[in-house]
Parts: structure tokens; C-alpha cells; sequence
């Protein structure tokens, strides 16, 4: 039976965002959950007031909103906060992406849905899926594209090395996507990947 339901991961500034377009140009439905928690984080919602309540209004913009570089800086500088957050976001975050999945299914029985988890290995989160894809790069290009969205070295590393390295998270995938390269050759590797999903 052809597989129709896949979880996305892989570290920080690896092409997971470009991967999630390309599998929506593909007609996969794709539930992005850094999209979730920006929409679970907006100022009023009950998720961001514990995220206050904990981290205090240093973290907030003038508009309220929660900042979202301070706030980073603050976990990925330390494991027990980052904990913490994670415990604060990830319950949430599970029940509704799961509810959307289930509305999905609804609508189209058989349509093919793809979950963008970054932690989904350090989640334990295997199990959702038929299938795990991995996107994965060298450091050095994590680190240059981290540097690209305006993080200064020391802060773009501590952020790579908060989380499991690459190799760790694609030994416990089913797949991997190499993301060195152009757009194009992750083209052609996500096309390979979805051809064998569809003759599965």
C-alpha cells in the first residue's frame, strides 16, 4: 500500500521549510508545526501566557508578541529552560497537529499528509508515521546559513549543537535528503524518495 502519511525532521537551517514546499507542490498536504506553535504563541493564547508566566515580559515585543530571537537565545544557551519550553509547547503542539491530520482525513480519505517535526527524534515521535525523512547538511552549511539570517557565530552554533546531530537523526530515519546542493538535486531526491513512498 502506498505510504501517505510521513514525518519531516532534521536540525536547524537544513532545508526543511524548502523540503515541506517542494512536498506541497507535490500534493502532499503539509502540517508545519513551527507554523502551529507561531499561531499558539500569539499574544492572548493560553500557551503564550505560560510562556510569559515562565520566561517573564523581557520576552515580548513592544507589540506584545513574543520574541522569538530572545527567547531562543535564552533556551538554546541553556538545557534546563529549553526543557522547560519544550514542556510548555510540545502537548499542545502534538493535539493539534493530530487534529489536524484528523480533520484532513475527513475531507480526503486517501490524501497524503506530511508532518515538519524538527524534534521529532528527541520527541520519541517515530511511531506516528509510516515513514521519517530526513533532511540533512554539513555544519559548516548550517552554520553559514544560520550566519545568513543574522546570528552572530557563537549563537548560531550553540543552536546546532542544542540539537541531535544530523547523523543521529538520519540513522533513525527511514530516508535522507542531502542538502548541500542546489535546489534542484533536492528535487531529484525527493522525487526518488516519493516514488518509492508510491510503490510501497
Amino acid at each position: 500500500m502506498p505510504i501517505s502519511y510521513l514525518g519531516l525532521t532534521g536540525g536547524i537551517a537544513v532545508g526543511k521549510s524548502t523540503t515541506a514546499a517542494l512536498l506541497r507542490q507535490a500534493e502532499w498536504f503539509v502540517i508545519d508545526c513551527d507554523e502551529i506553535a507561531r499561531k499558539l504563541t500569539a499574544p492572548g493564547e493560553e500557551t503564550w501566557q505560560k510562556l510569559v508566566d515562565v520566561f517573564g515580559e523581557q520576552i515580548l515585543n513592544e507589540d506584545q508578541t513574543i520574541n522569538r530571537k530572545k527567547l531562543g537565545s535564552m533556551v538554546f544557551r541553556c538545557s534546563q529552560l529549553r526543557k522547560t519550553l519544550n514542556e510548555l509547547t510540545h502537548p499542545t503542539i502534538l493535539e493539534k497537529w493530530r487534529k489536524e491530520v484528523m480533520a484532513f482525513r475527513a475531507r480526503n480519505p486517501k490524501g497524503k499528509i506530511a508532518v515538519s517535526v524538527p524534534l521529532l527524534h528527541e520527541a520519541a515521535l517515530e511511531g506516528e508515521f509510516e515513514r521519517v525523512l530526513c533532511v540533512g547538511c554539513s555544519y559548516a552549511t548550517q552554520v553559514r546559513r544560520l550566519l545568513a539570517r543574522g546570528l552572530e557565530r557563537e549563537e548560531a552554533e550553540a543552536r546546532i549543537d542544542s540539537q541531535w546531530p544530523v547523523e543521529k537523526k538520519a540513522a533513525r530515519s527511514d530516508a535522507l535528503l542531502w542538502n548541500d546542493g542546489s535546489l534542484e538535486l533536492l528535487e531529484r531526491q525527493l522525487s526518488r524518495f516519493l516514488f518509492a513512498c508510491a510503490a510501497a
